[in-house]
């Protein structure tokens, strides 16, 4: 035994001991300053936990979150980033970490500070991230002498300091003095910057002194900054950035990009020809710039180009160009842009594409069989078009690398291949929204293993689905079936329903459903379900607020005849967000509200009595609504103390009664504040003014006894302002600053006391009435809850016609100005005919004197117009003739004279838009028209005064007819300079051919019967 150990005469414990020796060197220690700086690192804030940082284990290079370099202890790695910390960390103990080569703190909370000064004794750091932070304030020159740094991180560093955010920014030294020696550096993160250059201080810009990058920089994201930029760039990321204007030409000069994200960014711009040139693009992303234009064709012939995406951009609608063959696209994302026209047959040579997303474009026509060639194809998006036809079977059989099919909102027809259910890889199957048919019986044999969504709603398809139907998709868990022609069963008693798959989200609205659906007892995850617009009759039980365990949170029973809730003695509903209860048969008080409820609406219903305080204890209420149901007493004023949270508050049509509500604070987010139909009385309370977000105010039908709420003109986003039918009194009065109202739509004064003349100015800030191309969106409010965005429909009541009429949606360009039945006097204020975009103007039941303003010819798309019972004298004015999209006019009951034009729109009015004018005459009324009292209107285009200027030419044409034609050319002339039609010159004229000059005298009365019959 002696001499195996012997190091003379055995060779192996020279080399046991070489070995233990080695592997002592390579596992030295954590370095005793480094474990010291640590521990007073940890105790020098509030650390989150970390077990293994004590200091029982002296090794502090077995720690988490710390690498050591083996031979010498020495830390070199810490990242500390994701743990919460807050406060201030020990940067001083930090900085005795001499020998850390990656340095991230990402993710935390720093209470807002400047960023330290001391970094710069980390000389040998590489990686630096300290994004995230709370930090602002100017970044220290020092950053510059960290010279191995490779990548350096310092996005999204901003503070609230109450009254503002306060960002990082470069101002002095300017970015160029903080990289201009980090010549190694390959990744630089600055989004989110205020990026200032010390000669141009103007807001995102660089134009005065355009830094120089590292030649070695491969990524540079410098969101809301306008750089230039080294021709060595790999990557260029400027996503989410507030930029504006073109695109940089400074970007054809990079001929080494492979890639350019400038997506959600502002540039509004046209598409420079010279993106089609970067040949070395691989990825171009350019989603949601603004930009329009005519897309270069010749982007999609760059060879190496792998991802595009220009989605979101409104170009201008044009055929989607010929792909070349050979192509390398391998996603190609065009949706919600330009594009129409039918989808083009070279499709077929995009041979390694996997994602091909082109919905809500303009396309037509039928879904191609050029699209089989496409066997990589994952993820076929072809929704919100207008493409016909049925789906093809073929699709089925040969596209089996399918994850996802969209053909959603189209007018396809005919029934669903039963080969797409058949897929193997197939997860989502969108089918919404089209003119499909037949039943659903195929889903029986369907295969498909890892389908997990299904969206067949709004279709034609007709019979019974036992739900039991789908028990082969084991993986299945969205499923709507809702708005077709179907009836839905589920089973009956009391059986386990084994066979119905586990959803999380169910949607059966307008299934014909008379009974709650007992299998849902024993759905455990169930998130959403939709039960809307069926038939049950019924109370709703207890267990329905049990259904999910607790997982459920948005549950929809509106538009049923439900009786009663039955609840238990706790709160309503413990984790519900959304709960819609609307337009039933509902009794009782209302129900008691978890904190956590976000959106609750029990409109249309029956339900009475005071509104409890305990409402306000649902501190998430973002929409609260519980319009035209029995209530009475005041309105809880902590409704108002909780308006930061609420977006939206309709306590419409009860019997509230009492003052508004007066506790309105700063900071109030409300939206919409519809107040309508009670027996309110008071102010109009003046802390509504907090309320920036404002975009709805309906007072309506109350008793308010108030002057005009003139500080409402100052609230930036009002649109719908509803005073009608209160006590408001005495003029109104604006402030003659360029902000007064300028987002209004919609204004109702009517039914008041107003009274005194029209300020003359009052239109002319009103740019919301003034904008001819405002898309056509819904006003709503949007706000997430269940599995998806939750929309709350605002409402108003309008006349139309003499009539009130409910718009149950808002559109954007809908504008109406309602100042009946009040006492204003003076003239209508020439300026209300610049509000081009307005359809509704109502001035009816006051005292205005003077004439119908002329201006009102450039409300173009004016649809109704009421000036009736006022003391308006003078003549209509002929311009009112160029309106021709009006089809309700009154006129009646003031002092017009004269004749009423005859042209366009006016023949189509009747007797009762003229009557009680005793000095108007001609056609609608009987009441005929002479020179004495039917003086002619000074339109030019009036048939009595064309026919007045017939004979005076002709004569004239008489006069000089005589030679060679010249009085054919001067009596043309003359009709000419006279305004003739078109029509009219080319008939004159070919009269004039058919008759020689010389026998004009004695065919002149026939071309008069002969035009006039033209006429």
């Amino acid at each position: 035994m002696a001499l195996l150990f012997s190091s003379k005469n055995n060779p192996a414990f020279l080399i046991l001991f070489f070995l233990s020796s080695l592997l002592f060197l390579t596992t030295q220690q954590c370095n005793h300053h480094h474990f010291s700086a640590l521990l007073d690192l940890k105790n020098g804030f509030d650390f989150p936990p970390l077990p293994s940082w004590n200091s029982n284990d002296t090794d502090c290079c077995s720690w988490e979150r710390i690498t050591c370099d083996g031979p010498t202890g020495h830390v070199i790695s810490l990242d500390l980033s994701e743990l919460f910390i807050s406060g201030r960390i020990d940067f001083e103990s930090l900085f005795r970490l001499r020998s850390l080569h990656k340095l991230n703190l990402a993710y935390n909370e720093f209470d807002g500070s400047p960023i330290p000064s001391g970094f710069d004794q980390l000389t040998s750091l590489t990686h630096l991230n300290l994004s995230r932070l709370s930090f602002y304030g100017q970044i220290p020159l020092e950053i510059s002498r960290l010279t191995n740094l490779v990548s350096l991180d310092l996005a999204k560093n901003y503070y609230y300091n109450g009254s503002g955010f306060q960002y990082l920014k470069l101002e002095k030294p300017s970015i160029g003095a903080v990289v201009q020696n980090l010549s190694n550096l390959s990744e630089l993160y600055l989004d989110r910057l205020h990026f200032l250059s010390e000669l141009d201080l103007t807001y995102n810009s660089l134009s005065s002194a355009v830094p120089s990058f590292p030649g070695s920089l491969r990524k540079l994201i410098l969101q809301e900054c306008v750089p230039s930029f080294p021709g060595s760039l790999r990557k260029l990321i400027l996503q989410g950035c507030d930029l504006s204007g073109s695109i940089f030409s400074s970007l054809s000069q990079l001929h080494f990009l492979s890639e350019l994200d400038l997506g959600y960014t502002n540039l509004s711009s046209a598409v420079p020809n010279f993106i089609g040139n970067l040949s070395t693009l691989t990825s171009l992303l350019l989603k949601d710039c603004g930009l329009h234009g005519k897309f270069p064709e010749s982007v999609f012939q760059l060879p190496n180009l792998q991802i595009i995406d220009i989605s979101g951009n409104p170009l201008v609608a044009i055929n989607l160009p010929e792909f070349p063959q050979n192509n390398t696209v391998q996603q190609l994302i065009l949706s919600d842009t330009g594009f129409s026209g039918k989808l083009p047959d070279s499709l077929s040579n995009l041979k390694f594409l996997t994602h091909l997303e082109l919905s809500n474009c303009n396309l037509s026509g039928s879904l191609p069989s050029s699209l089989l060639n496409l066997t990589k194809l994952q993820y076929l998006s072809l929704s919100s078009n207008k493409l016909s036809g049925p789906i093809p079977s073929s699709y089925g059989n040969e596209l089996l690398n399918l994850k996802v099919i969209s053909l959603g909102n189209n007018l396809l027809n005919g029934t669903i291949p039963s080969s797409l259910l058949s897929l193997p890889s197939l997860q989502m199957l969108v089918l919404e929204g089209n003119q499909l048919s037949g039943q659903l019986g195929e889903f029986h044999n369907a295969s498909s293993s890892q389908l997990e969504y299904i969206l067949l709603g709004n279709n034609n398809f007709s019979g019974v689905v036992e739900l039991g139907l789908f028990q082969n998709l084991k993986k299945l868990y969205y499923l709507d079936l809702s708005d077709n022609n179907l009836s839905v069963q589920y089973g009956s008693g009391n059986s386990t329903f084994v066979s119905i798959p586990q959803f999380q989200s169910l949607l059966l609205r307008s299934c014909n459903i008379s009974t709650f659906p007992n299998f849902l007892r024993n759905q455990v995850q169930l998130r959403e379900l939709d039960l809307s617009y069926n038939k049950i009759s019924c109370e709703i039980p207890k267990w329905i607020w049990e259904v999910g365990n607790g997982s459920l949170i948005s549950l929809n029973l509106s538009h049923n005849v439900l009786q009663g809730i039955k609840l238990s003695p706790h709160l309503l509903l413990s984790a519900h967000s959304v709960i819609d209860l609307s337009f039933n048969m509902l009794k009782g008080s209302l129900p008691i509200l978890s904190p956590s409820v976000l959106f609750f609406s029990v409109s249309n219903n029956s339900l009475g009595g005071e509104i409890p305080r305990s409402v306000c204890n649902a501190t998430s209420l973002t929409v609260l609504d519980i319009s035209h149901n029995h209530f009475i007493g005041q309105i809880p004023p902590c409704l108002g103390e909780i308006a930061d949270a609420l977006s939206a508050l309709n306590l419409q049509g009860n019997a509230f009664n009492g003052t508004l509500l007066h506790t309105f604070k700063e900071g109030c987010n409300i939206q919409t504040l519809d107040l309508s139909g009670n027996q309110l009385e008071g102010l109009v309370p003046r802390s509504l003014a907090n309320c920036k977000m404002l975009e709805v105010l309906n007072l309506g039908n109350n008793q308010i006894n108030d002057t005009f709420p003139s500080w409402t003109e100052a609230l930036p986003l009002l649109r719908v302002l509803v005073l009608k039918s209160n006590k408001f009194h005495g003029p109104i009065i604006l402030s003659q600053t360029n902000q007064s109202f300028p987002m209004l739509q919609i204004i109702d004064l009517s039914f008041n006391s107003f009274m005194g003349a029209l300020p003359s100015n009052m239109f002319e800030n009103w740019k919301a009435m003034m904008d001819e191309d405002k898309s056509q969106s819904f006003l709503h409010r949007t706000l997430s809850g269940g599995m998806k965005m939750i929309y709350y429909q605002d409402t108003v009541s309008v006349m139309i016609k003499g009539l009130d009429r409910e718009l149950t949606k808002i559109l954007s360009i809908f504008t109406t100005v309602n100042f009946s039945n009040n006492y204003f006097q003076g003239d209508i204020p020439k300026s209300i005919g610049i509000l081009k975009s307005l359809h509704l103007l109502n001035m009816s039941h006051n005292s205005f004197t003077g004439q119908i303003p002329t201006s009102l010819e450039n409300l173009e798309v004016l649809e109704s117009l009421d000036l009736s019972q006022n003391n308006i004298s003078g003549e209509i004015p002929w311009q009112l003739t160029k309106l021709t999209f009006l089809s309700v006019l009154n006129l009646s009951r003031n002092h017009l004279v004269g004749s009423i034009p005859q042209s366009k729109q006016f023949f189509t009015f009747t007797n009762e838009s003229f009557q009680e004018n005793s000095r108007l005459c001609g056609p609608p009324l009987s009441k005929k028209c002479n020179d004495a009292e039917g003086a002619p209107s000074s339109a030019p285009s009036t048939l009595q005064s064309e026919r007045k200027y017939d004979w005076e030419l002709i004569w004239i044409g008489f006069g000089v007819g005589y030679g060679a034609g010249v009085g054919m050319l001067f009596w043309t002339l003359a009709l000419w300079r006279k305004g003739r039609r078109e029509f009219y010159i080319f008939v004159d004229g070919m009269l004039a051919l058919i008759f020689p000059s010389m026998l004009f005298v004695a065919f002149a009365p026939a071309c008069m019967v002969v035009r006039n019959t033209f006429k």
